[in-house]
Formats: structure tokens, sequence, C-alpha cells
């Protein structure tokens, strides 16, 4: 299995290829019609599919066979994203890859990136996900600061730069469900991580030195897994 296609579109026990997934199929590929292909939905499953019709707009399949798998992100990564597009995008691939479950792009005082292009940042989600060969697709968002603190969340951490405030070093095998805020390039400010330790943060440690925003949000994940 070499490529993993994407889609939404199921019905039963058929499927069908859309816009730049066709494309992939129909003329990079050039599969053809009899052509075996397998197929994600973002939701847990994959499908063997061969395929019935095909053309650059349209790749329509019959399901042979379904393969579920339980999810295992459970965690939800709340970034200001960075000023620099390249960095960004860079990041959110890394992040799908080694396995989240949300990614949530966070206003905050210092953010300095406010225009999100969020289509082609899906775009990045989706080819992240099937050149990693998951079987979810994460859910990308973008919310204000104060509604970030309100998320719903087994454990939540904060990662930041006052050495005078209290800080963990916490590694999680479990299933529970993980909570975790990196700040902007010019981090947070004091009342922001006050005001998250008040809504029941705790301070993340990441190692004694000072790490770019994308450094400290793989860094993060990879200690949750």
């Amino acid at each position: 299995m070499n490529n993993l296609f994407y889609t939404t579109s199921v019905t039963n026990n058929t499927l069908t290829l859309q816009e730049q997934e066709a494309v992939h199929c129909a003329l990079v590929l050039r599969k053809k019609a009899g052509d075996i292909v397998y197929v994600i939905d973002g939701n847990g499953n994959k499908y063997k599919c061969g395929i019935d019709k095909l053309s650059k707009r349209e790749v329509e399949c019959t399901i042979l066979h379904t393969e579920t798998i339980a999810k295992s992100e459970f965690i939800t990564i709340a970034i200001a994203p960075t000023k620099n597009r390249d960095r960004l995008e860079w990041m959110i691939e890394k992040l799908v890859e080694i396995g989240v479950e949300r990614i949530v792009l966070m206003k905050t005082t210092h953010t300095e990136r406010t225009r999100i292009n969020m289509d082609r940042l899906v775009k990045k989600v989706i080819s992240a996900v099937k050149q990693s060969l998951r079987f979810y697709m994460p859910e990308v968002i973008e919310l204000d600061y104060a509604k970030v603190l309100q998320l719903d969340a087994d454990n939540k951490y904060i990662a930041h730069c006052f050495v005078e405030k209290a800080k963990e070093v916490y590694q999680s095998n479990s299933e529970t469900k993980q909570l975790i805020l990196i700040g902007p390039e010019g981090d947070f400010t004091a009342a922001e991580v006050e005001q998250a330790i008040a809504s029941g943060f705790l301070g993340l440690d990441l190692g004694k030195y000072r790490l770019r925003t994308e450094t400290a949000a793989i860094v993060a994940v990879s200690r949750f897994q």
C-alpha cells in the first residue's frame, strides 16, 4: 500500500474521490478502471476499493473491504501561529505526522500572524495524514485565547518562559484527553499565564533551553505520547 486517498463521500458500498484526490489518482498515478486503491475517510476507516470509472473530476469506486481502527490520539495542542507561513505549515505537518486529535490556532496578545489560509492548511493536514498512513483527520480550528482556556480536557498544561512560575515535567501514555498551550514567538504575557493557572492549567517544563514555537509544539506532543 504505497498511496492512500482521502474522501468524505462514502455511501453504503461505494465512495467517490473528488477534486485533487481524483486528479492525483487519474492523472498523476494514471490509475484505471479495475485497479485497487486504498481510501481513508478521516474517521477511522480505511477502505479497499476497486475503481469502477474515473475522470480528472471524479473517481467512482466499489468498497471491497473496510478496516476500522480505534482512535489513539487524545491531544489537543493550541498554538499561537508563527509569523512565517512556511514555519507554520511545517509545524502543522509534523504535528499531524506524530499524532494529535486537534490543532487550535490561538490568538494571544503577542500573536503576530492574524490571517490564516485555512483551506491551504487543511490541504497540508490531509497530505500529512495520508503520508503517515493515519486513519483519523485532526481538526484544525481558530480560537481566541479566552475560549481556548474553556476547552474540555482531563489535564491542561501551558508551556511558558517565566522561570519564577512553577512548571512540571510530564509524560503520559494514558488515553486521557490532554490540552497543551504553546505560546507565540514573544511568549505569553504574565497575565495570560496567570489566567491559565486560574483556569486549572499547570506549567509545563520543556527543558532548560528556549525553543522556537514549532520546536516547542513538537517536543510537547512527543512527551505526551
